[in-house]
């Protein structure tokens, strides 16, 4: 305890007392104001601390975040690029395809003629043609007539014969070229989910690329110039039926031996030969496919449609499609 010193009158002398009770509560009093009126001010001079917020980006953060989304967008760009590039040369291959069904149509559709032709007349054979005629004049032209209608039946054969080949090496090609397409389908999903994934820390990041995404997208989807070469669908005998499909990640191997995976362009059948090749058209798409296994086994479906056939029609559950015998 303190002491304090004070002096007497009359005394020359100083003399040491005790402060008392209320002299020390006096005095605590006193720093406890002073230590008070210390806080009070500085807490004027600087604030009040308040709840933690969370800290905005810096600008370093930000911009690291910009440049993701610019590399995810252009990695999306290229596969769509890709996407549509497999798509024209797909396209340039249907219609190829369709003025070769066509030719073959036309083909059949002489011979038909041609065999109605002599239904009609009564004459099912060559020699009851010629013994026909009245005249030797009239034999001479009969003959002569023979003899165009049989070259003509002749050269329509081979034609035939050289359009079914050129429709099966077509219908190959386009295969190889939609299982390209169900390929890429699946990649411009894949980097669209791999670029969320990666954005989804900043909020702000994944909201870019999402409205980036869905430009792409509305870009893509929106109509083309028309061309009339792109519109031939040929005049082989469309036919409809009800497909159902196979799961998008199949894989094992058909009744017909070959391997199936996630983009086979295959089709499975109950009666059709192995190795026949129909064309599928589904909302304005198409895709071509090879009967390479049994089914479907439920009734009322006729096609059961293969993983790489689903991908590229963007066919799911159970539906009506048109279809047609390329080859058989």
């Amino acid at each position: 305890m303190p002491e304090l010193e004070f002096r007497s009158a009359g005394s020359g002398r100083p003399r040491v007392t005790r402060p008392g009770v209320a002299t020390l509560v006096c005095m605590s009093h006193y720093r406890v104001v002073h230590l008070v009126l210390a806080v009070a001010i500085a807490a004027c001079l600087v604030g009040w601390p308040s709840t933690p917020v969370a800290a905005l980006p810096s600008a370093a953060q930000t911009a690291a975040d910009r440049a993701r989304v610019d590399r995810a967008l252009e990695a999306l760009e290229s596969a769509r690029v890709e996407s549509a590039r497999i798509d024209a040369r797909a396209e340039e291959a249907s219609a190829e395809l369709d003025g070769i069904v066509a030719e073959q149509q036309q083909v059949r559709d002489r011979l038909r003629s041609r065999a109605n032709f002599m239904y009609r007349t009564g004459s099912d054979s060559f020699v009851s043609v010629l013994l026909g005629a009245r005249t030797f004049e009239e034999f001479v032209e009969r003959w002569d007539l023979l003899m165009r209608m049989n070259r003509q039946d002749a050269d329509d054969i081979r034609t035939l014969q050289a359009a079914r080949i050129q429709a099966e090496e077509s219908a190959n090609a386009l295969m190889a070229l939609q299982a390209e397409q169900a390929k890429a389908i699946d990649a411009i999903a894949a980097e669209v989910d791999r670029a969320r994934k990666e954005l989804a820390a900043s909020e702000a990041a994944l909201a870019e690329y999402n409205a980036g995404v869905a430009e792409q997208a509305k870009q893509a989807a929106a109509p083309k110039p028309s061309d009339s070469t792109q519109q031939l669908h040929g005049s082989g005998e469309w036919q409809t039926a009800v497909a159902s499909h196979y799961g998008l990640s199949f894989t094992g191997r058909g009744a017909s031996g070959e391997e199936i995976g996630p983009y086979s362009m295959i089709v499975a059948h109950r009666t059709l030969p192995f190795g026949t090749l129909i064309e599928f058209e589904y909302n304005g798409k198409r895709a071509v496919a090879r009967v390479a296994d049994r089914g479907p086994h439920t009734e009322g479906r006729e096609f059961d449609l293969g993983p790489g056939v689903v991908r590229v029609l963007d066919f799911s559950g159970v539906d009506e499609v048109r279809y047609r015998i390329i080859t058989q």
